[in-house]
Protein backbone atom coordinates (compact mmCIF):
# COMPACT_ATOMS: atom_id res chain seq x y z
CA UNK A 1 0.00 0.00 0.00
CA UNK A 2 1.27 3.47 -0.86
CA UNK A 3 2.53 5.87 1.82
CA UNK A 4 0.65 8.92 0.56
CA UNK A 5 -2.97 9.72 0.00
CA UNK A 6 -4.25 9.64 -3.58
CA UNK A 7 -4.24 12.96 -5.40
CA UNK A 8 -8.04 13.27 -5.38
CA UNK A 9 -8.49 12.93 -1.62
CA UNK A 10 -12.21 13.72 -1.47
CA UNK A 11 -13.13 10.83 -3.74
CA UNK A 12 -10.59 8.20 -2.78
CA UNK A 13 -9.79 8.40 0.93
CA UNK A 14 -12.09 5.49 1.85
CA UNK A 15 -10.53 3.43 -0.90
CA UNK A 16 -7.13 4.17 0.65
CA UNK A 17 -8.34 3.30 4.17
CA UNK A 18 -9.83 -0.04 3.19
CA UNK A 19 -6.85 -1.01 1.05
CA UNK A 20 -5.50 -1.87 4.49
CA UNK A 21 -6.48 -5.53 4.86
CA UNK A 22 -6.84 -5.48 8.62
CA UNK A 23 -9.17 -2.46 8.53
CA UNK A 24 -11.25 -4.06 5.77
CA UNK A 25 -11.52 -7.28 7.80
CA UNK A 26 -12.54 -5.33 10.89
CA UNK A 27 -15.34 -3.75 8.88
CA UNK A 28 -16.57 -7.02 7.35
CA UNK A 29 -16.61 -8.86 10.67
CA UNK A 30 -18.22 -5.93 12.45
CA UNK A 31 -21.21 -5.69 10.11
CA UNK A 32 -21.61 -9.47 10.38
CA UNK A 33 -23.83 -10.04 7.34
CA UNK A 34 -22.50 -13.56 6.69
CA UNK A 35 -20.85 -16.14 8.93
CA UNK A 36 -18.25 -16.71 6.25
CA UNK A 37 -16.74 -13.30 7.09
CA UNK A 38 -15.42 -14.75 10.34
CA UNK A 39 -13.34 -17.30 8.40
CA UNK A 40 -11.41 -14.59 6.57
CA UNK A 41 -7.83 -13.78 7.56
CA UNK A 42 -5.29 -11.33 6.20
CA UNK A 43 -3.26 -14.28 4.89
CA UNK A 44 -6.05 -15.58 2.62
CA UNK A 45 -7.08 -12.12 1.43
CA UNK A 46 -5.51 -10.52 -1.63
CA UNK A 47 -6.08 -7.02 -3.01
CA UNK A 48 -6.64 -7.17 -6.80
CA UNK A 49 -5.06 -4.31 -8.77
CA UNK A 50 -8.04 -3.62 -11.01
CA UNK A 51 -10.78 -0.96 -11.20
CA UNK A 52 -14.23 -1.51 -12.69
CA UNK A 53 -15.91 1.88 -12.20
CA UNK A 54 -17.27 3.19 -15.47
CA UNK A 55 -15.68 6.45 -16.72
CA UNK A 56 -19.01 8.30 -16.42
CA UNK A 57 -19.05 7.63 -12.66
CA UNK A 58 -15.35 8.07 -11.81
CA UNK A 59 -15.96 11.50 -10.24
CA UNK A 60 -18.50 10.23 -7.73
CA UNK A 61 -17.30 6.77 -6.79
CA UNK A 62 -14.27 4.48 -6.50
CA UNK A 63 -13.90 0.75 -5.95
CA UNK A 64 -11.79 -2.05 -4.52
CA UNK A 65 -11.68 -5.75 -5.35
CA UNK A 66 -10.46 -8.35 -2.88
CA UNK A 67 -9.90 -12.00 -3.68
CA UNK A 68 -9.99 -14.63 -0.93
CA UNK A 69 -9.59 -18.40 -0.70
CA UNK A 70 -12.20 -20.02 1.49
CA UNK A 71 -12.45 -23.79 1.72
CA UNK A 72 -10.04 -24.02 -1.23
CA UNK A 73 -12.37 -21.97 -3.43
CA UNK A 74 -12.01 -18.40 -4.69
CA UNK A 75 -14.37 -15.67 -3.49
CA UNK A 76 -14.39 -12.05 -4.62
CA UNK A 77 -15.46 -9.08 -2.51
CA UNK A 78 -16.30 -6.07 -4.65
CA UNK A 79 -16.54 -2.80 -2.67
CA UNK A 80 -17.98 0.28 -4.30
CA UNK A 81 -17.43 3.60 -2.47
CA UNK A 82 -20.25 6.02 -3.23
CA UNK A 83 -19.22 9.63 -2.51
CA UNK A 84 -22.06 11.68 -3.94
CA UNK A 85 -24.60 13.13 -1.49
CA UNK A 86 -27.64 12.09 -3.52
CA UNK A 87 -28.82 8.49 -3.62
CA UNK A 88 -28.20 6.50 -6.81
CA UNK A 89 -31.32 4.39 -7.45
CA UNK A 90 -29.57 2.46 -10.23
CA UNK A 91 -26.85 1.17 -7.91
CA UNK A 92 -27.93 -2.49 -8.14
CA UNK A 93 -27.98 -2.36 -11.94
CA UNK A 94 -24.51 -0.83 -12.14
CA UNK A 95 -23.22 -3.45 -9.71
CA UNK A 96 -24.53 -6.10 -12.08
CA UNK A 97 -22.37 -4.63 -14.86
CA UNK A 98 -19.30 -4.58 -12.60
CA UNK A 99 -19.87 -8.17 -11.42
CA UNK A 100 -20.11 -9.48 -14.98
CA UNK A 101 -16.88 -7.60 -15.84
CA UNK A 102 -15.15 -9.29 -12.90
CA UNK A 103 -16.27 -12.69 -14.19
CA UNK A 104 -15.09 -11.85 -17.71
CA UNK A 105 -11.63 -11.01 -16.40
CA UNK A 106 -11.58 -14.14 -14.29
CA UNK A 107 -12.47 -16.33 -17.31
CA UNK A 108 -9.37 -15.17 -19.22
CA UNK A 109 -7.18 -17.59 -17.26
CA UNK A 110 -9.07 -20.64 -18.65
CA UNK A 111 -9.24 -22.13 -22.11
CA UNK A 112 -12.57 -22.86 -23.83
CA UNK A 113 -12.51 -26.57 -23.02
CA UNK A 114 -12.35 -25.90 -19.29
CA UNK A 115 -15.16 -23.37 -19.57
CA UNK A 116 -17.44 -25.91 -21.28
CA UNK A 117 -16.86 -28.57 -18.65
CA UNK A 118 -19.97 -29.65 -16.73
CA UNK A 119 -18.26 -29.14 -13.34
CA UNK A 120 -17.04 -25.63 -14.19
CA UNK A 121 -18.46 -23.01 -11.81
CA UNK A 122 -18.02 -19.27 -11.37
CA UNK A 123 -16.64 -17.80 -8.13
CA UNK A 124 -19.02 -15.89 -5.85
CA UNK A 125 -18.78 -12.10 -6.07
CA UNK A 126 -20.09 -10.35 -2.95
CA UNK A 127 -21.13 -6.76 -3.79
CA UNK A 128 -20.70 -4.17 -1.02
CA UNK A 129 -21.62 -0.47 -1.21
CA UNK A 130 -20.07 1.96 1.27
CA UNK A 131 -22.00 5.25 1.36
CA UNK A 132 -21.05 8.48 3.17
CA UNK A 133 -23.51 10.97 1.65
CA UNK A 134 -25.57 13.47 3.64
CA UNK A 135 -28.99 12.10 2.65
CA UNK A 136 -30.36 8.75 3.93
CA UNK A 137 -29.92 5.85 1.51
CA UNK A 138 -33.41 5.07 0.19
CA UNK A 139 -32.59 2.97 -2.88
CA UNK A 140 -33.52 -0.71 -2.87
CA UNK A 141 -30.66 -3.15 -2.37
CA UNK A 142 -32.39 -5.69 -4.63
CA UNK A 143 -31.73 -5.70 -8.37
CA UNK A 144 -35.20 -6.97 -9.37
CA UNK A 145 -36.88 -3.82 -8.04
CA UNK A 146 -35.26 -1.85 -10.90
CA UNK A 147 -36.92 -4.14 -13.45
CA UNK A 148 -40.41 -3.38 -14.78
CA UNK A 149 -43.21 -5.66 -13.56
CA UNK A 150 -40.72 -7.94 -11.82
CA UNK A 151 -43.56 -9.40 -9.69
CA UNK A 152 -45.11 -10.96 -12.78
CA UNK A 153 -42.04 -13.06 -13.56
CA UNK A 154 -41.15 -14.37 -10.11
CA UNK A 155 -37.94 -16.38 -9.90
CA UNK A 156 -37.28 -16.05 -13.63
CA UNK A 157 -35.99 -12.49 -13.25
CA UNK A 158 -32.27 -12.06 -12.50
CA UNK A 159 -31.78 -10.79 -8.97
CA UNK A 160 -29.26 -10.31 -6.16
CA UNK A 161 -28.92 -8.15 -3.06
CA UNK A 162 -25.90 -5.99 -2.25
CA UNK A 163 -24.58 -5.23 1.23
CA UNK A 164 -25.11 -1.57 2.10
CA UNK A 165 -22.77 0.05 4.63
CA UNK A 166 -24.21 3.49 5.39
CA UNK A 167 -21.62 5.41 7.42
CA UNK A 168 -24.37 7.68 8.75
CA UNK A 169 -26.15 4.73 10.33
CA UNK A 170 -23.46 2.55 11.90
CA UNK A 171 -23.85 3.31 15.59
CA UNK A 172 -24.78 -0.24 16.59
CA UNK A 173 -22.56 -2.08 14.12
CA UNK A 174 -19.31 -0.11 14.19
CA UNK A 175 -19.20 2.99 16.36
CA UNK A 176 -20.21 1.31 19.60
CA UNK A 177 -16.77 -0.34 19.59
CA UNK A 178 -13.76 1.77 20.45
CA UNK A 179 -11.02 0.65 18.09
CA UNK A 180 -8.87 2.12 15.33
CA UNK A 181 -11.57 1.47 12.68
CA UNK A 182 -14.16 3.47 14.63
CA UNK A 183 -11.58 6.21 15.25
CA UNK A 184 -10.79 6.62 11.54
CA UNK A 185 -14.46 6.64 10.53
CA UNK A 186 -15.33 9.13 13.28
CA UNK A 187 -12.42 11.38 12.27
CA UNK A 188 -14.00 11.69 8.83
CA UNK A 189 -17.11 13.10 10.55
CA UNK A 190 -15.29 15.65 12.78
CA UNK A 191 -16.26 19.22 11.95
CA UNK A 192 -15.19 21.26 15.03
CA UNK A 193 -12.17 21.51 17.29
CA UNK A 194 -14.35 20.50 20.25
CA UNK A 195 -15.41 17.28 18.52
CA UNK A 196 -11.76 16.51 17.77
CA UNK A 197 -10.73 17.07 21.39
CA UNK A 198 -13.53 14.86 22.73
CA UNK A 199 -12.44 12.11 20.36
CA UNK A 200 -8.79 12.37 21.41
CA UNK A 201 -9.70 12.29 25.11
CA UNK A 202 -10.43 8.58 24.64
CA UNK A 203 -7.59 7.95 22.21
CA UNK A 204 -5.91 5.33 24.38
CA UNK A 205 -9.03 3.14 24.26
CA UNK A 206 -9.37 3.45 20.48
CA UNK A 207 -5.77 2.40 19.89
CA UNK A 208 -5.73 -0.65 22.13
CA UNK A 209 -4.71 -3.63 19.99
CA UNK A 210 -4.16 -1.53 16.86
CA UNK A 211 -1.54 -2.77 14.42
CA UNK A 212 1.34 -0.61 13.26
CA UNK A 213 0.02 -0.48 9.67
CA UNK A 214 -3.37 0.64 10.97
CA UNK A 215 -1.71 3.41 13.00
CA UNK A 216 0.23 4.52 9.92
CA UNK A 217 -2.98 4.62 7.87
CA UNK A 218 -4.56 6.76 10.60
CA UNK A 219 -1.63 9.21 10.57
CA UNK A 220 -1.64 9.55 6.79
CA UNK A 221 -5.42 10.06 6.68
CA UNK A 222 -5.44 12.88 9.25
CA UNK A 223 -5.04 15.74 6.71
CA UNK A 224 -7.91 14.38 4.60
CA UNK A 225 -10.21 13.64 7.53
CA UNK A 226 -9.65 17.03 9.22
CA UNK A 227 -9.33 19.19 6.12
CA UNK A 228 -12.30 21.37 7.15
CA UNK A 229 -10.65 22.31 10.46
CA UNK A 230 -7.56 23.91 8.94
CA UNK A 231 -3.83 23.24 9.16
CA UNK A 232 -3.48 24.28 12.83
CA UNK A 233 -5.93 21.64 14.09
CA UNK A 234 -4.43 19.04 11.76
CA UNK A 235 -0.99 19.72 13.23
CA UNK A 236 -2.37 19.53 16.78
CA UNK A 237 -3.90 16.14 15.98
CA UNK A 238 -0.62 14.95 14.48
CA UNK A 239 1.33 16.08 17.55
CA UNK A 240 -1.02 14.31 19.95
CA UNK A 241 -0.94 11.13 17.90
CA UNK A 242 2.86 11.22 17.70
CA UNK A 243 3.06 11.79 21.46
CA UNK A 244 0.90 8.77 22.19
CA UNK A 245 2.26 6.43 19.52
CA UNK A 246 5.85 7.68 19.56
CA UNK A 247 8.67 5.26 19.07
CA UNK A 248 8.15 1.79 17.69
CA UNK A 249 4.53 0.81 18.08
CA UNK A 250 2.26 2.13 20.80
CA UNK A 251 3.69 3.34 24.11
CA UNK A 252 3.12 0.87 26.97
CA UNK A 253 1.40 3.49 29.07
CA UNK A 254 -1.18 5.46 27.10
CA UNK A 255 -1.76 9.12 27.91
CA UNK A 256 -4.60 11.16 26.50
CA UNK A 257 -5.18 14.84 25.89
CA UNK A 258 -6.63 15.55 29.32
CA UNK A 259 -3.58 14.01 31.02
CA UNK A 260 -1.28 16.11 28.86
CA UNK A 261 -3.21 19.21 29.85
CA UNK A 262 -3.15 18.24 33.53
CA UNK A 263 0.61 17.65 33.37
CA UNK A 264 1.01 21.13 31.94
CA UNK A 265 -1.10 22.57 34.76
CA UNK A 266 0.78 20.69 37.50
CA UNK A 267 4.10 21.81 36.06
CA UNK A 268 2.85 25.35 36.54
CA UNK A 269 1.90 24.60 40.16
CA UNK A 270 5.33 23.13 40.82
CA UNK A 271 6.99 26.25 39.45
CA UNK A 272 4.72 28.39 41.58
CA UNK A 273 5.73 26.44 44.70
CA UNK A 274 9.41 26.80 43.85
CA UNK A 275 9.02 30.55 43.28
CA UNK A 276 7.15 30.79 46.55
CA UNK A 277 9.83 28.90 48.48
CA UNK A 278 12.56 31.06 47.04
CA UNK A 279 10.72 34.26 47.86
CA UNK A 280 9.85 32.94 51.31
CA UNK A 281 13.48 32.13 52.08
CA UNK A 282 14.62 35.58 51.00
CA UNK A 283 12.02 37.28 53.18
CA UNK A 284 12.85 34.91 56.04
CA UNK A 285 16.50 35.94 56.01
CA UNK A 286 15.52 39.61 56.17
CA UNK A 287 12.83 39.38 58.85
CA UNK A 288 14.22 36.57 60.94
CA UNK A 289 14.44 32.90 60.11
CA UNK A 290 11.35 31.63 61.93
CA UNK A 291 8.95 34.46 61.15
CA UNK A 292 10.29 34.91 57.63
CA UNK A 293 9.93 31.28 56.72
CA UNK A 294 6.33 31.14 57.91
CA UNK A 295 5.18 34.43 56.39
CA UNK A 296 7.36 34.21 53.30
CA UNK A 297 6.34 30.68 52.48
CA UNK A 298 2.65 31.52 52.84
CA UNK A 299 2.88 34.69 50.77
CA UNK A 300 5.24 33.22 48.21
CA UNK A 301 3.18 30.11 47.72
CA UNK A 302 -0.01 32.08 47.41
CA UNK A 303 1.45 34.61 45.00
CA UNK A 304 3.20 31.93 42.95
CA UNK A 305 0.08 29.82 42.66
CA UNK A 306 -2.15 32.79 41.84
CA UNK A 307 0.26 34.06 39.22
CA UNK A 308 0.58 30.67 37.54
CA UNK A 309 -3.19 30.03 37.68
CA UNK A 310 -3.75 33.37 35.94
CA UNK A 311 -1.16 32.54 33.26
CA UNK A 312 -2.70 29.13 32.63
CA UNK A 313 -6.20 30.61 32.51
CA UNK A 314 -5.12 33.20 29.93
CA UNK A 315 -3.54 30.50 27.76
CA UNK A 316 -6.71 28.41 27.94
CA UNK A 317 -8.81 31.47 26.97
CA UNK A 318 -6.62 31.95 23.89
CA UNK A 319 -7.06 28.24 22.99
CA UNK A 320 -10.85 28.58 23.20
CA UNK A 321 -11.70 26.69 26.40
CA UNK A 322 -14.98 27.52 28.12
CA UNK A 323 -15.20 29.30 31.49
CA UNK A 324 -16.36 26.07 33.15
CA UNK A 325 -13.39 24.06 31.80
CA UNK A 326 -10.94 26.74 32.97
CA UNK A 327 -12.57 26.80 36.40
CA UNK A 328 -12.36 22.99 36.62
CA UNK A 329 -8.63 22.90 35.79
CA UNK A 330 -7.34 26.04 37.57
CA UNK A 331 -9.84 26.50 40.40
CA UNK A 332 -10.23 30.22 39.58
CA UNK A 333 -13.60 31.85 40.26
CA UNK A 334 -15.85 32.16 37.23
CA UNK A 335 -16.04 35.95 37.78
CA UNK A 336 -12.23 36.23 37.70
CA UNK A 337 -12.16 34.16 34.50
CA UNK A 338 -14.77 36.40 32.90
CA UNK A 339 -12.68 39.43 33.94
CA UNK A 340 -9.59 37.93 32.30
CA UNK A 341 -11.58 37.08 29.16
CA UNK A 342 -12.89 40.64 28.92
CA UNK A 343 -9.37 42.03 29.31
CA UNK A 344 -8.09 39.66 26.63
CA UNK A 345 -10.88 40.58 24.19
CA UNK A 346 -10.07 44.28 24.63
Amino acid sequence: MCDNLPHNVNDLEYKYIFSNKSLFLRLLKRIGKMKIFNELTEENLELVDKNYVLPDFSEQESDLLYKARLQEEEVFFYILFEHQSTVDYNMAMRLLFYITDIWRDWLKQFDKNQFKNKSFKFPPVVPIVLYDGDNPWTASVNLKERIMNFEMFGKYIVDFEYILIDLNNLEEMVFKYKDVLSLILKLNKVRTGEELERLFLDLNEYLQGAKEKEINTLKICLPAALKELGEEKIQEARDILEYITGGEGIMPLFQNLRKIREEWYHEGIQKGIQDGLQQGLQQGLQQGLQQGLQQGLQQGLQQGLQKKELEIAEKMIVKGYSDEEIHEITGLDIEKIKELRAKHNN
